[in-house]
């Protein structure tokens, strides 16, 4: 309890200001004496004592004030142990603010941790606004860190699984087999809240089957019951692993790499043209070459000019209709796509899905001479159920791709990471910061419910 307003301002229970002076180089010096009663009584048998042995002066660091440095000056008394049965003699007085042997207080290792968890700066910025040095501020925010990111994961309806590279692989020598081990893998296997509000759940160390399988397995049955919809990539990885510890969980493709995977198997009909045509790689000039943006884009978004430039672009000979017949092939399997209600605004139907690939696959029959449109028609037939999933039920793997971005901006704040072990904490604070604390200027998003058919207006 504060007994002025000089400590009730300088808010540090069990300490009350003696005086406050202006430092020479701008801060304050802030002098300080105990007023608390469990201070007295010794830490070894709690014995209250009276007998003071002597009087020292401590220099703790504390928090700035608008800024400016604040020179905390304590003086506090080292009292004589009353038992004689103890064993120790002395003790030095303490208060809660500023435990023994401590020469910083509590609430400036609180505040640089949460700089650091809160705000998203790194250990090394907020040590230097706080005054202390990096391993200070990094075992204060991972006693905070921990702490957040030991609670059990809530039940999760639809988990994202994706790859993180986190830096360089790892080597230890083994001086037995003479072998190398290895101890840090550049990958590491990220799991995700898609529909919830819990982010990045966790990390492993690898990109195989089994390092997924493993994480996996450390959950407990009824959260992996819970799960409904698990959306991955075009990875067969984590597919087999996802069948293997989900097997009633519906496996849905993200449909971003099925796109991007038509577009890029049109690019590489384009290349193969043109060298195919010319001899040489495609510049400016080349009429293929001034349409290569246009082809990149969904029909939707072109222009009549624009589409007009590629027909006629295209059309005139057979090199340019192998092009046209590939970006034809994209837009087909686009149709199927589009299918989802974000799109439509109402629920699809599977036989619709699977009757637009169907056009997509008897468009690259025709056109089976052409090597792009045969490899992807096969990737996609793989993955048809997946895409099939992925369309009905309008899961994508948007969030953990932002996430991954947010996990990259971290390791390029730290220069990169050579412990795990810190990589994975950091990472997952930096992913579901946005999560933890409230945006003040964010707009919340009304969610629309699709429950039939669009009405039309007539």
């Amino acid at each position: 309890m504060f007994e002025d307003t000089a400590s009730a301002l300088f808010g540090v229970d069990g300490l009350q200001i003696a005086g406050v002076e202006a430092a020479p180089d701008g801060g304050i010096e802030v002098w300080a004496v105990t007023d608390h009663e469990a201070a007295r009584a010794c830490p070894e048998c709690g014995t209250v004592s009276d007998q003071v042995h002597e009087t020292v002066v401590t220099r703790p660091r504390d928090v700035r004030r608008a800024g400016d440095a604040v020179d905390l000056r304590w003086i506090k008394a080292r009292r004589k142990c009353g038992n004689q049965e103890c064993s120790r003699k002395t003790f030095t007085e303490w208060v809660p603010a500023v435990p023994p042997r401590c020469r910083i207080t509590t609430r400036l290792r609180e505040q640089a941790a949460h700089e650091v968890t809160g705000r998203g700066i790194t250990p090394a910025e907020a040590a230097r606004h706080a005054g202390v040095s990096w391993p200070v501020v990094h075992d204060a925010f991972a006693a905070r860190a921990d702490g957040l990111l030991d609670r059990p994961a809530g039940a999760v309806a639809h988990l994202g699984i994706d790859e993180h590279r986190r830096g360089r692989a790892r080597f230890a020598l083994d001086e037995q087999t003479g072998e190398y081990l290895l101890i840090a893998d550049r990958w590491h296997t990220c799991f995700f809240d898609l529909g919830g509000q819990q982010g990045l759940l966790g990390q492993v160390q690898g990109r195989t089957a089994d390092d997924a399988a493993y994480w996996l397995a450390g959950a407990t049955p009824a959260w992996r019951d819970a799960i409904q919809v698990v959306c991955i990539d075009l990875c067969t990885i984590y597919a087999s692993a996802v069948r293997r510890m989900l097997p009633h969980a519906t496996l849905a493709a993200d449909l971003f790499h099925v796109v991007q995977l038509a577009v890029k198997a049109t690019g590489d009909v384009r290349r193969r043209v043109v060298r195919a045509r010319y001899g040489r790689r495609g510049r400016s000039g080349d009429p293929e070459y001034g349409i290569k943006g246009l082809l990149v884009r969904n029909l939707e978004h072109l222009a009549p000019d624009q589409f007009a430039k590629v027909m006629d672009t295209l059309g005139g000979d057979r090199y340019g209709q192998e092009i046209l017949a590939a970006w034809i092939a994209k837009e087909k399997l686009r149709d199927a796509l589009n299918l989802r209600a974000r799109i439509t605004g109402s629920t699809p139907c599977e036989r619709d899905v699977r009757g637009r690939l169907f056009c997509f696959y008897d468009w690259c029959t025709q056109h089976d001479d052409i090597p792009g449109l045969v490899t992807l028609a096969r990737t996609i037939s793989r993955w048809e159920n997946e895409i099939v999933a992925a369309v009905i039920t309008g899961i994508t793997n948007a969030t953990s791709e932002s996430l991954n971005r947010l996990a990259k901006l971290e390791a390029r704040q730290a220069y990169g990471f050579r412990n795990p072990l810190n990589q994975q904490r950091r990472v997952r604070i930096a992913c579901t910061r946005g999560y933890r604390r409230r945006s003040l200027t964010a707009t919340p998003r009304r969610p629309q419910l699709v429950t039939g058919q669009k009405h039309d207006p007539g």
